[in-house]
């Protein structure tokens, strides 16, 4: 009881870590879908090309919070997310990959250097 009152009285004591963090100034449009970030989150997390600060393989968990921080929003069950990425039929497994991947060919072309 002792500790609820305290909790009660300083809750800024109490917060977690997470919460004291500043929100990010970055949000995804309305016509992102969080599957399409999570096929970012899958494609990192499964080239190994995140580690963490000790140098060892990133969890998928952490790679997906960072997500969430980094775009204000909540993906829920990442593992469950990851899967629904995984299983996609093959013409939309890389969907929004490929659309990343046109956009900057694209670019690139209009800029002179394709």
């Amino acid at each position: 009881m002792e500790l609820l009152n305290l909790k009660i009285q300083y809750p800024s004591q109490f917060q977690n870590r997470i919460n004291s963090l500043p929100p990010s100034p970055l949000y995804l449009t309305d016509n992102t879908n969080l599957v399409e970030i999570m096929e970012l989150i899958s494609g990192l997390f499964l080239s190994q090309r995140v580690v963490t600060h000790a140098g060892t393989k990133s969890p998928l968990t952490e790679i997906g919070r960072a997500f969430e921080h980094l775009f204000n929003i909540k993906l829920g069950d990442v593992h469950k997310k990851h899967e629904s990425v995984i299983k996609r039929k093959p013409s939309k497994v890389t969907e929004f990959l490929d659309t990343l991947r046109k956009a900057i060919a694209e670019e690139s072309k209009k800029k002179g250097y394709l």
